[in-house]
């Protein structure tokens, strides 16, 4: 346990518990220390590394796999990534592979490095902050379980074996916990050489890179990147789509401001019911058009509608084969980049994803689930563009015969034949595999897969009593607050995706985790944390969840095994539930 040199405790600071010391926690942490107003803050930390988080990790990440983000976007700790990077040694900027790109704020470094960035702001925040605070870092210190109460939150927490419990005044869930690590390393069984690998995104393409790796290595050559390795594997990349996502493209940054699509135009066309998809979609058409005519004319955009629109955006790729497009658009984007030049419709459509990424929590079921399998797959596919490096060694890997991609398309089965390996059935068509590999990153979590056995009954059963789907997830307030009406829940703030992916789709990346930590800190800053007498009519509130929670059983709990069902134990809910 490490606890800074500023500001003594006080049992009158604010008390606030932070579980995860990743980029999210880091964020949340600056935007607190930036205050004046004194905190007492306690950073929960499984492990013994403070600062990466998950998908930079090196239990997580291996050296050739990238970031999708440079440093022109990455929001700043204590200093840029590139600044940073300058002040490295020759020798470390070496190993990592970027010693002529460590100052060039438009390159993609490896996600190791990034973890070592915010390894060293995580430091760097604790030895510089001069405010009124007292930070206690908790490593090795594995929350278990978390109970919210109307005067407090309690958790639980393991060390090495031994077990406590902290009364903290509000608590900030800021972990990457999830079934699904968006960087694991793949793990194909030795003497696989048919292997299939579901998805297509960076998380994918990483995991073939590494498993290419292992068998051989990339080369330069005059006519460009080559593979050079062992003939007896293949890998075959298995998507919905069966496309390949596109290289990074140039654009001007910061985001130069819309003019049609604002979040004011957006909230006088919202009505809080079906049919808000349509209205929004209007809207973007018009932003659309305006900002790329040709574009709008080449697919008929004045025809299209929000469920129509995402076949014309992919209809020219879907055309030809998707390593000769990949190939089309890498020389594209190169040119992009060297001419400084960029394509209207890419970057409306990438400018427009943030003000259509705070509406989507409004919409109805209905158009909620109209936008999953429409146009988000557009705001998808345009924000995570690649780096051009990784699609080079998609292009190498499949002249060298070692990568092939099929389509799945909207329904398949898929069968574990043990010994036998995987068969996969397409319509008519049967594939079949040594081995699979699921790198389809991070998906969205339900309630009933929530990691801390009290808090995920209490918030399932809240759910149970209000009639919502547990699989939708957390639909928390703008400030993150788990339930903002509940004099309990309200205590506790949820920055882990898997969990807010199903209303909140566009989370997913390092910016979001900035502004959600300012949010958060903003949030946690404006309470005084008075505890006043509960009114009679809260008080029956709570009595009444507290109820509902004691009844419900049993509340189903899923992990990568099995599913278990958990049966509360006739005891105050402030124990832990095993």
């Amino acid at each position: 346990m490490v606890t800074s040199p500023q500001g003594p405790p006080s049992p009158a600071n604010l008390r606030i518990g932070i579980v995860g010391t990743g980029p999210t926690a880091l964020y949340t942490l600056q935007a607190l220390l930036e205050s004046d107003q004194p905190c007492d803050i306690h950073l929960y930390e499984a492990g013994e590394k403070t600062g990466p988080g998950v998908p930079f990790s090196t239990d997580h990440a291996t050296m050739p796999m990238l970031a999708n983000i440079a440093g022109i976007e990455l929001p700043p700790l204590c200093e840029t990534l590139n600044g940073w990077a300058k002040r490295q040694s020759i020798e470390r900027l070496a190993a990592w592979g970027i010693a002529d790109s460590a100052d060039d704020n438009r390159a993609f470094f490896p996600r190791l490095v990034l973890g070592a960035y915010f390894a060293d702001q995580f430091d760097l925040l604790l030895a510089h902050h001069l405010g009124p605070h007292r930070v206690t870092v908790h490593r090795s210190h594995r929350v278990t379980d978390v109970a919210a109460f109307p005067d407090g939150v309690r958790i639980a927490w393991d060390t090495k074996g031994k077990q406590g419990t902290d009364w903290l005044d509000r608590l900030v869930i800021a972990t990457g916990y999830g079934s699904h690590g968006p960087a694991q390393p793949p793990r194909a069984p030795a003497g696989a050489e048919n292997i299939g690998l579901l998805g297509s995104s960076l998380s994918a393409i990483d995991a073939v890179v590494t498993l290419a790796l292992r068998h051989g290595d990339f080369v330069e050559t005059a006519q460009g990147l080559a593979y050079r390795g062992d003939t007896g594997w293949q890998v075959t990349m298995l998507s919905r789509s069966g496309l390949l996502p596109e290289a990074d493209f140039w654009f001007p940054f910061p985001l130069e401001p819309l003019d049609l699509f604002t979040d004011r135009a957006l909230a006088q066309v919202l009505q809080g019911c079906d049919g808000d998809l349509d209205r929004i979609f209007a809207l973007f058409a018009r932003q659309l058009r305006d900002l790329d005519p040709a574009y709008a004319d080449s697919i008929d955009l004045d025809s299209a509608t929000a469920d129509s629109f995402a076949d014309r955006y992919f209809a020219q790729r879907r055309s030809i084969d998707p390593f000769l497009h990949a190939r089309v658009n890498l020389a594209e984007a190169r040119s992009s980049h060297r001419q400084r030049r960029t394509q209207g419709w890419r970057y409306a459509i990438l400018r427009m994803h943030e003000p259509f990424g705070r509406i989507v929590p409004r919409l109805s079921p209905t158009d909620l689930k109209r936008f999953e399998t429409g146009i988000k797959r557009c705001f998808t596919d345009n924000y995570a563009a690649v780096p051009h490096l990784s699609i080079d060694r998609l292009l190498a890997l499949q002249e060298a015969g070692r990568l092939q991609i099929e389509r799945l398309g909207p329904s398949y089965g898929l069968s574990d034949r043990g010994d036998q390996g995987w068969q996969i059935q397409i319509g008519e068509r049967s594939l079949q595999f040594d081995s699979l590999i699921d790198a389809r990153g991070q998906q969205p979590l339900g309630l009933d897969l929530f990691p801390f056995p009290t808090l995920r009954l209490q918030l399932c059963a809240r759910a149970r009593d209000q009639g919502l789907d547990w699989n939708d997830g957390l639909p928390p307030s703008e400030d993150l607050v788990i339930v903002p009406d509940d004099p309990a829940l309200g205590r506790v703030h949820c920055l882990a995706l898997p969990f807010l992916l199903k209303r909140h789709p566009f989370v997913q990346g390092l910016c979001e985790s900035a502004a959600m930590g300012r949010s958060t800190a903003t949030a946690l800053l404006r309470t005084t944390d008075q505890k006043p007498d509960l009114p009679e009519d809260t008080r029956r509130q709570v009595s009444h969840y507290l109820a509902t929670l004691d009844t419900t059983c049993p509340v189903y709990c899923g992990d990568e095994a099995a599913i278990r069902a958990i049966h509360l134990p006739k005891r105050p809910v402030v124990e832990p539930v095993a």
